[in-house]
């Protein structure tokens, strides 16, 4: 996506349902694949820290929300921070399933070290700043979630390149992350219209992902010796370098003054995967529609 002037007018986009899915995904450390993506140490462990770091975040995201849903007094909003929050802990949930089976193929020490570093980070954030400054933290790190989840949707290349055993779980997170990209960032604007203060807690979120994303993935490409192997650490880092720069532009987005999260409209790359998903999810889950008299 190329970056958007300063001037443009924004049109008005229909939202996508935000609606809460319970997945019931059973990850079997020995049916997934050390490096389940591309067979690639560096992709794998990024994303592994990744999911790390989402238990505790989702819940900061959802606290920060919930602290000023009071002042939205629009119905249809309403219905839209309870789906987002639904959608949070359902990711918290089944991400700490993942990383259970994490835990179970040798990985135990870092994952206890990982989220217990993810979580306090997040109760320091609600110490040091205030609740408005929380919710302008969140809305930069939904961001951030968003343009990833959009990256892994539109190159099917990387979806493939994911083993099945834990595709559905990141198509699935991605698709969420799509459908409630705005509810953060338009609750936070209501509370805050200025500019310098989002996009400075923007840098600062970004900032603490950076230190935890790249910490924890050096650790667990340390802990399976791969400072030994140094040409599968260079082809690795150089995918996961050119992932990282495919996204810079939308990243730098987030600094325009007029920008909001759907000027991006990709309710299409959504819906093209739904069907995937819904297919996916475990019996017990399924909402099922009722019978007609």
């Amino acid at each position: 996506m190329k970056l958007l002037p300063f001037s443009r007018a924004r049109k008005a986009t229909a939202r996508p349902n935000i609606r809460p899915q319970r997945m019931g995904f059973e990850f079997r450390p020995e049916a997934v694949p050390r490096y389940w993506c591309n067979n690639d140490p560096v992709l794998t462990h990024f994303l592994n820290a990744l999911s790390m770091s989402f238990p505790d975040g989702e819940q900061f995201f959802v606290d920060s929300v919930r602290h000023f849903r009071h002042t939205v007094t629009d119905e249809t909003r309403q219905k839209d921070i309870s789906g987002f929050i639904g959608q949070e802990a359902m990711h918290s949930l089944e991400h700490k399933g993942f990383n259970d089976m994490l835990a179970a193929q040798g990985y135990a020490e870092l994952t206890d070290k990982a989220t217990g570093v993810a979580r306090h980070l997040c109760n320091e954030g609600r110490k040091r700043l205030s609740p408005r400054a929380q919710l302008a933290v969140t809305a930069g790190l939904e961001h951030i979630t968003a343009i990833l989840a959009n990256t892994i949707l539109k190159q099917p290349e990387l979806l493939e390149q994911m083993d099945p055993s834990v595709r559905i779980l990141w198509l699935w997170h991605a698709i969420e992350e799509i459908e409630h990209k705005a509810v953060a960032f338009d609750l936070y604007k209501d509370i805050d219209p200025g500019y310098r203060k989002r996009v400075r807690s923007f840098l600062t979120g970004s900032l603490g992902l950076l230190f935890f994303s790249s910490a924890y993935t050096w650790r667990l490409l340390k802990q399976d010796g791969m400072q030994r192997h140094p040409l599968k650490l260079a082809r690795g880092g150089l995918r996961l370098g050119r992932l990282l720069v495919s996204v810079l532009p939308e990243y730098l987005d987030y600094l325009r003054p007029g920008f909001h999260p759907w000027d991006d409209d990709n309710r299409a790359l959504i819906a093209r995967y739904k069907e995937q998903v819904e297919a996916a999810v475990a019996p017990q889950y399924r909402k099922v529609a009722p019978i007609a008299a």
